[in-house]
């Protein structure tokens, strides 16, 4: 494990304690290491439910699915650790900064405008600086976004109604991309109701995995407030 990865998780765990031994407190941190534990995930939906830490799966490339847990929120951005010892930043919803990854993301500029932020669900352009490690730093990705429409899938044998997001990504041509595909669509799924991110699909550099990931959590308290998560 990185170095840093060690740190993080180190400092984690001091962030959790220093709110005190309560109960609340230690079965947090238990959830983060059950988050941790190198298995694939298979999460009942009593396990969610009773969870003191919001859980997401998620999969990456062809690898098995397995657990983030929401360690703690900074800035408006959620930082989650994965069950592989990565951390994964997110603004929004939208992947910003990584930890623990073959090519990790080490900024993303201009969140002020980030779409999922504001108004997702206006056709619109965004703008934005990256720095991926092995491939560049001040990269302009250009993305443009829109409303696909409504559907409905199932999460956790639940049918959820959603608004589906898309955006268009184009990555700067240089070099080392000749040969890769340097446009792909991220996706987003709202909520139709309460409008609140419940799954996505992204990849954040043209040689990277795409990260599938539903917010397991969001789905349960959906089925509470409908009766069906008993």
């Amino acid at each position: 494990m990185k170095l840093h990865i060690r740190t993080t998780l180190a400092g984690i765990a001091a962030l959790l304690f220093s709110f005190g031994c309560s109960n609340t407190t230690n079965a947090y941190y238990n959830t983060l290491l059950l988050a941790l534990e190198d298995r694939s995930i298979n999460l009942t939906v009593d396990e969610i439910k009773n969870s003191k830490a919001d859980l997401i799966e998620i999969k990456a490339g062809v690898r098995d699915s397995a657990a983030l847990a929401l360690a703690y929120i900074e800035d408006n951005k959620h930082k989650w650790v994965s069950g592989d010892n990565a951390v994964l930043t997110m603004h929004h919803g939208l992947i910003t900064h990584t930890d623990g990854l073959k090519a990790d993301l080490y900024f993303t500029g201009d969140l002020n405008n980030n779409p999922l932020a504001n108004d997702p669900f206006s056709s619109q352009r965004w703008e934005r600086k990256v720095d991926v490690e092995d491939v560049g730093y001040g990269l302009t990705v250009e993305s443009s976004w829109k409303v696909e429409g409504e559907i409905t899938r199932e999460y956790i044998g639940f049918q959820v109604p959603l608004i589906k997001v898309v955006e268009s990504v184009s990555f700067p041509a240089h070099s080392p991309f000749i040969n890769l595909d340097l446009h792909w669509e991220n996706t987003y799924y709202f909520h139709q109701a309460t409008k609140e991110l419940m799954a996505s699909k992204q990849k954040f550099s043209p040689k990277g995995d795409e990260y599938v990931m539903v917010y397991l959590s969001r789905i349960v308290r959906e089925m509470d407030k409908q009766g069906a998560a008993k």
